[in-house]
Parts: structure tokens; C-alpha cells; sequence
């Protein structure tokens, strides 16, 4: 059967879809894009001396914008009453590129795929003319729709371009965070996935033991090291990171586990434990569960014994298998 095009008519008119017999769902569309620039421009951006200002300031406000124009620049879209918009930035420092996300979302008759897209669009497009000055040369690549859900056709995931799944384990120090993360590994081992873990330090860490040969080339003034044997390898490197960095070294991993960041918008288990904090301290609307040993509770928020690995690995198996973003 050939494909339908629905933006025609039977006389080959092009037409606005007719979407006034649907009902309202819920949708929600994710997309994104690289834009590979010059060392020079990566360093204009992430040390803020672009002579333009905050290049990726600018482009999210410009993004968000462009989400909510898409039906005056796109033809035959809908107008559509943007519930949520949203684009964030990871600084790809091995590729000397940037990676854009936009993310739609709303309740509404029709899906909000373009909105997505034109965002993620023009946002890079932002950071090629705040940069031009510098280098002209910069690359535009790979603007694809990642995830969608709503409507008739349902869950749509771009597998040929998958991303790691990210849910943080939080709470005070010495709640139980590590623990948890021991429990809950070999359950997603069983269940076959690739699982990679990413921890915040507050104090800085040595980054080999004293006295090893790597250790010894770090004490020396090495910039950064790396050691390999036939099965695995590290590399350590110094300079400014974040959690973003990290999970972009792991693209091959079904989930990430970030290990802390309780003030940070990743979906996360809050671990509370008696003795040592009394209450939980993350958002709860960024909670997927509350492990404790103590008698709390959240609206809408599961609750877990303190230390059910198997618990807490079922309900992040159960968004992946849901299909849900994390």
C-alpha cells in the first residue's frame, strides 16, 4: 500500500488536516540537533566571551520562540496552544560540537512534532548567528524527532538514534544512595541492560591511588592519563565537567544511574534514612519514588523500604518499558 499523505485533498489541493472530530490526548514530542563549531567558537561559548553575549541563552529563548510560531512558518500546521517548551544544550567537547533538545508538550488534537523540531531548528540556527563572526564554517547535522507520544499512532521512539535513560539516586549525605545503586545493579543486569553510573563529588577525588604509574604521571603535571588492558580502560582527563559530559561518554548504555544531584531536574528515587535526615529534600514532582525507613509519604509519590533494590530497579523498569522519557 503507498504512503497517504494527508495535507492533500483527492484533487491534489493542499489542504489543513481536519482534526475537529479527534479528542484531545495528551502529546509530547522530543527532537534534536548538533551544530559542530570551531575550537575557538566552543571556547567563546562555554567561557561566555561571545562578543553577542550568552550564545545559548539567547538560543533557548529563540528555541522556545520558535516553538510557539511553527504554525506561521510552517504552512499547514495547526496553531497550537503550547502547554510546555522547553531547550537545553550538551557541550560535546570530544566532538567540538554543541547537541540542542527541544522538548513540546500539551493536550491537544493534533501531535506537536514540528513545534519540536523547528525549535531545536532555529535554536541552533541562534547559535550559528551569534558565532558567525568567528568562524563561518560551522555545521548544521542530524535535526531528527527522537521521541513523540499522543494520538492514534502512539509511542514512537528513534531507536536507530537512542539515548541513555537517566534517573538520578538522591538524598542527604550518608543517606544510603550508594547502597541503593548496589541493590538495584543486578536486577537491571537480569533484565539485560547496559547500566552506567555517574557520581558528583563535592571534594576533589585522586584521580589514581599514590604511587601507581598513572598516578604518578597525574602528580607529575600530565593534562590527562589513560590505562587499558584487554577488557576495560580508564581515562582520566583535568578540566571543567558536568553530568552531561559524562553521559555522553556512555552513548552505548541503556541507563545512566547518577549518583546525587538532588537539586537537579533529572527524574530521580530520594533516599531518606532514619538517623540521619528526617525528611526528603528534592522536588517532588521530579520523583519517582521515596526509599526510607521512616513513615513518609508524598502525594502521588510511591513509597519504598529502605534498601528494596528490587523495588526500586521495578519502578525505572517499569518507565522503560512504559516508554516514558527519562
Amino acid at each position: 500500500m503507498e504512503p497517504k499523505f494527508n495535507h492533500f485533498d483527492h484533487q491534489g489541493n493542499a489542504i489543513m488536516v481536519d482534526v475537529s472530530a479527534k479528542s484531545p490526548t495528551r502529546r509530547l514530542a522530543v527532537a534534536e540537533g548538533k551544530i559542530r563549531v570551531s575550537p575557538a567558537v566552543l571556547k567563546a561559548v562555554t567561557e561566555h566571551t561571545a562578543a553577542k553575549g550568552d550564545v545559548l541563552g539567547v538560543a533557548r529563548v529563540a528555541g522556545i520562540m520558535a516553538t510557539k510560531r511553527t504554525s506561521e512558518l510552517i504552512p499547514l500546521c495547526h496553531p497550537l496552544p503550547l502547554a510546555h517548551a522547553a531547550v537545553e544544550f550538551t557541550i560535546l567537547p570530544d566532538e567540538c560540537a554543541i547537541l540542542a533538545q527541544c522538548t513540546a508538550r500539551l493536550d491537544a488534537r493534533t501531535g506537536v512534532e514540528m513545534e519540536a523540531l523547528t525549535g531545536v531548528s532555529v535554536a541552533l540556527l541562534t547559535i550559528y548567528d551569534m558565532c558567525k563572526a568567528v568562524d563561518k564554517s560551522m555545521v548544521i547535522e542530524n535535526i531528527h524527532l527522537t521521541y513523540k507520544e499522543g494520538g492514534k499512532s502512539g509511542v514512537f521512539r528513534n531507536n536507530g538514534r537512542k539515548r541513555p535513560a537517566v534517573v538520578a539516586v538522591s538524598g542527604v549525605k550518608n543517606s544510603g544512595k550508594t547502597t541503593l545503586i548496589e541493590a538495584m545493579l543486578p536486577h537491571f543486569t537480569a533484565a539485560g541492560l547496559k547500566v552506567a553510573t555517574v557520581k558528583h563529588d563535592g571534594h576533589a577525588f585522586l584521580p589514581d591511588p599514590e604511587g601507581t604509574d598513572t598516578g604518578r604521571h597525574m602528580a607529575a603535571g600530565a593534562w590527562g592519563t589513560a590505562i587499558f588492558d584487554g577488557e576495560k580502560y580508564k581515562v582520566v582527563r583535568r578540566g571543567k565537567v558536568d553530568e552531561h559530559d559524562l553521559i555522553d561518554r556512555f552513548p552505548d548504555a541503556d541507563l545512566i544511574l547518577l549518583e546525587g544531584f538532588k537539586h537537579s531536574h533529572w527524574p530521580k528515587l530520594e533516599v531518606v534514612r532514619g538517623g540521619n535526615s528526617d525528611a526528603p529534600v528534592c522536588d517532588p514532582s521530579t520523583l519517582l519514588a521515596l526509599v526510607t525507613d521512616l513513615p513518609l509519604s508524598l502525594p502521588n509519590v510511591p513509597t519504598l523500604p529502605l534498601g528494596d533494590g528490587e523495588g526500586a530497579a521495578r519502578i525505572i523498569l517499569g518507565q522503560l518499558l512504559e516508554e516514558v522519557p527519562l
